[in-house]
């Protein structure tokens, strides 16, 4: 019996621990009476967890200033955004994004390298390629105080809690060990393993366009089609962290041959890869924006194929408004960072999919960060993993 509430008391502990880091996080600065109100607990109790995490380095709590002062400033605490930094890695197809965030999103610091055109883009390759340019960024920042977890952030269905990459349409890879096979490069380090959509979700929620909302989704729309729900302020993951693989749904049984090997996938309509094979097949050698400067043009075979891009789109923000009913749906994804006018066709054109009934339930908005989003989340999701074992560690 003792033991069992020593327990409670423990994860109790580690609860209220969690409430004030978060409370904190999310406002950038309050004070102790701030913090008990906003999680509903007694000042004597938020004190002591403050005094704790103080004592870690994590907090810092200082005078405000202000224009005009009356009397003693206020004191503020905030969190130590020199000692929570944190990198990550996002690897496309053919190449890989390296940064160092700070916990108000700020990236401090990134690289870019391009895989070599001269190999093909398989693991074998592709991961000892990788594990040495992570290494060399990490070792760069080695004087800085780097967390020692590290988001690395994929495109595909990922395996959270073994850290494997278990399918990738857009890498053409199955069941990769990718954290495995950084661990045993770096094991200094901790590496977490996500997916490309759920990472940007993170960092609109954390620092973007979406901050603050509780009840959102992303649609990704790039190399593939993928989406990612935050309800409750929380990742929606689902069974096997499956939740959000909205590209293979199947909107067409006569379609076309997906790379997953069904037929009439969403992703079969609007992944850039298969746009440009079908703008191919009349233009040989276009590129995707030399398919919208001919739609533009008015070129008709443009304008119809553009429409019906813009038309499944539409059909997916329906989809996903009406599944999670969220307070906004964020587009994402290569498609618009590449082509601008895409954005504007979409948000012309989307209520027309939508049901009468949902049209004024959320808002339609668009990424803020662009491709460092998948860096910035990944460093969220580090950042978390961070603060987690801190709450932890104090009990």
């Amino acid at each position: 019996m003792v033991s069992g509430k020593k327990v409670d008391r423990t994860l109790m502990h580690q609860n209220n621990t969690r409430l004030v880091l978060s409370a904190i996080r999310q406002a950038g600065e309050m004070s102790r009476a701030q913090a008990a109100e906003a999680t509903g607990m007694s000042i004597v109790t938020v004190g002591r967890i403050v005094d704790e995490l103080m004592a870690l380095g994590i907090l810092r709590e200082q005078e405000k200033e202000s224009g005009i002062q009356v009397g003693r400033p206020p004191r503020v605490l905030s969190l130590e955004h020199s000692q929570l930094l944190c990198a990550s890695a996002f690897l496309g197809r053919g190449e890989l994004f390296l940064g160092v965030v700070d916990p108000r999103g700020c990236l401090l610091d990134q690289e870019h390298h391009a895989f070599p055109d001269s190999e093909e883009f398989l693991p074998p390759a592709v991961l000892p390629w990788m594990a040495e340019r992570l290494e060399r960024f990490l070792a760069r920042h080695a004087w800085e105080n780097i967390r020692s977890t590290v988001g690395v952030v994929v495109p595909g269905i990922v395996d959270i809690d073994q850290g494997v990459l278990q399918f990738s349409a857009n890498l053409r890879w199955r069941d990769v060990p990718v954290v495995s096979y950084l661990k045993e490069r770096m094991p200094q380090y901790h590496f977490l393993l996500e997916n490309d959509t759920k990472a940007m979700a993170l960092a609109e929620q954390n620092f973007g366009e979406c901050a603050g909302c509780r009840n959102m989704v992303a649609l990704s729309i790039g190399d593939g089609i993928g989406a990612a729900m935050i309800l409750n302020g929380e990742i929606y993951r689902g069974v096997n962290n499956m939740a959000g693989e909205i590209g293979h749904i199947i909107l067409n049984p006569a379609g076309k041959i997906c790379e997953c090997g069904k037929v009439g996938c969403l992703q079969t309509h609007l992944s850039q890869r298969t746009i440009l094979a079908e703008a191919r097949s009349v233009y040989p050698g276009i590129t995707l924006a030399g398919l919208f400067d001919y739609f533009q043009r008015g070129d008709p075979f443009s304008v119809a194929l553009i429409g019906q891009v813009v038309e499944y789109t539409s059909i997916a923000i329906n989809l996903l408004a009406n599944t999670y009913a969220p307070e906004v749906v964020l587009l994402c994804g290569s498609m618009l960072r590449q082509n601008p006018i895409f954005a504007t066709l979409v948000e012309r054109s989307y209520r027309s999919k939508i049901n009468e009934y949902m049209k004024d339930t959320f808002q339609l908005r668009f990424e803020h960060f662009g491709v460092t989003g998948h860096l910035m989340g990944g460093s969220a999701l580090a950042l978390r993993q961070v603060l987690e074992q801190l709450c932890a560690s104090r009990t």
